[in-house]
């Protein structure tokens, strides 16, 4: 793996060498965002090899949809790209947590506080219920932060799935 080269060592180089760096420089930077898409996955997927494949395909699929978009000199569409990991965000998206649509928890919570459980949530619970309704909490554990968040919100039991 090349070291970072100033504008002045980037210039003595052959075009050879030139093209080796560029390759090992973009190489490196997919690697760093397959890690960063599989620390995203990793709770939904359960172990950190099998999401970082999948992490590897998608940001590979990624790169080559910027790079068609560039090569169709398409600036519109690559503005509107989302980042790797909002994408990311977007593609593992979950169906549900504990049986609570994923719309639904979009709806009751924050950005944030939705992501976090949708994807960093460690632990879920029944708190109380009624004829039509219960309360669930749900701890998450993002690994940006060093705490555990506590939600809860109340959910019909006819949105909940089975």
């Amino acid at each position: 793996m090349f070291k970072r080269l100033s504008s002045q060592e980037r210039a003595k180089l052959t075009p050879s060498e030139l093209k080796a760096y560029r390759f090992s420089r973009h190489q490196s930077k997919l690697m760093k965002d397959a890690h960063k898409v599989a620390k995203i996955i990793v709770s939904s997927v359960g172990n950190y090899s099998i999401a970082l494949g999948f992490a590897l395909k998608f940001v590979n699929k990624y790169d080559k949809n910027v790079k068609a978009l560039r090569a169709a000199k398409d600036a519109v569409k690559l503005f509107k790209l989302k980042r790797v990991t909002d994408a990311a965000y977007d593609e593992f998206m979950p169906k549900s947590v504990a049986g609570v649509p994923a719309w639904a928890i979009k709806k009751d919570f924050s950005r944030a506080g939705a992501k976090d459980i949708l994807f960093f949530t460690i632990k879920s619970e029944i708190i109380s219920e009624t004829e039509k309704t219960v309360q669930i909490s749900f701890d998450t554990k993002n690994p940006k932060e060093d705490i555990i968040d506590h939600h809860k919100t109340w959910v019909a039991k006819s949105i909940l799935a089975a």
